[in-house]
């Protein structure tokens, strides 16, 4: 099992290997690299993909440290030089996606291509942060976890409860606690909207049309504010997380843009 340490913090990756252009993909909140097993699947072996168990998911550690998507970044991009890769491209779900705007605007001349689903780039309003504080709170106590599960698996997967199964399976036989830092990174994320003009490649931006974790305008001006054209797509009956119940689509989109890039 693949690691990587970056200031005594152990960071768990995965990499399908072979000599096509690199992807690294990093997973939305809760979830972690195995909801990519669909694209390294579906672009293998075409494209190296790696996927990144962020802190507090997975198989990676945290130190119990607060921590940012600035320092998620950082772990990034510690993976990709412990690979001595010097250019991929970038992208994520949600959490994953913030952390690879990061990773463009740390490493600009590293970054061939972004890649956002179910992303913003500004921070998060405060009447969200009032909803996202309570559904970790009811994560992380004390309460039968069964009726959280099923509602954040409802809000983040959709589709249909045979979707849903396998994570919600997986969240019930993992150690609840472990999330907590990771929400608080994500409660407390700074805006870099201001920022998105200086990175200097293309982006595809994917959301699903029953996303209900990001505002549709807000999603418009982080696509808009890039230094370079994106590609917006909306996948409707998809919901958060379109990669893992759409497959199918979402890798025809992504070949399409990985195809294009010079």
């Amino acid at each position: 099992m693949p690691f990587v340490t970056r200031g005594g913090v152990r960071v768990h990756f995965t990499d399908t290997g072979g000599g096509g252009r690199a992807v690294v993909l990093g997973h939305s909140l809760f979830m972690d690299q195995e909801m990519f097993a669909p694209q390294a699947q579906g672009l293998a072996p075409d494209y190296r993909v790696i996927g990144i168990d962020s802190r507090g998911h997975g198989h990676s550690e945290d130190d119990g440290t607060p921590f940012s998507y600035w320092d998620l970044a950082r772990d990034a991009w510690a993976v990709v030089d412990a690979l001595r890769l010097e250019r991929v491209v970038v992208g994520g779900v949600a959490h994953g996606a913030f952390t690879a705007m990061r990773m463009a605007l740390l490493a600009q001349s590293r970054v061939d291509g972004l890649i956002m689903i179910g992303s913003t780039a500004t921070e998060m309003g405060p009447r969200r942060q009032i909803g996202y504080r309570e559904v970790i709170d009811a994560w992380t106590g004390d309460a039968p976890l069964a009726p959280t599960i099923k509602m954040v698996s409802s809000l983040m997967i959709g589709a249909t409860p045979e979707d849903q199964l396998p994570w919600r399976e997986k969240w019930l036989a993992m150690d609840r606690g472990r999330i907590r830092l990771a929400a608080e990174c994500l409660i407390n994320r700074d805006s870099v909207l201001e920022l998105l003009g200086d990175i200097p490649c293309p982006g595809l931006v994917i959301r699903g049309l029953a996303d209900q974790a990001n505002d549709p305008e807000e999603m418009a001006a982080m696509a808009a504010a890039l230094g370079e054209p994106t590609t917006v797509h909306t996948i409707s009956g998809a919901a958060l997380t379109p990669n893992l119940t759409h497959p199918d689509e979402v890798n025809a989109l992504l070949r399409k843009f990985l195809d294009g890039l010079p």
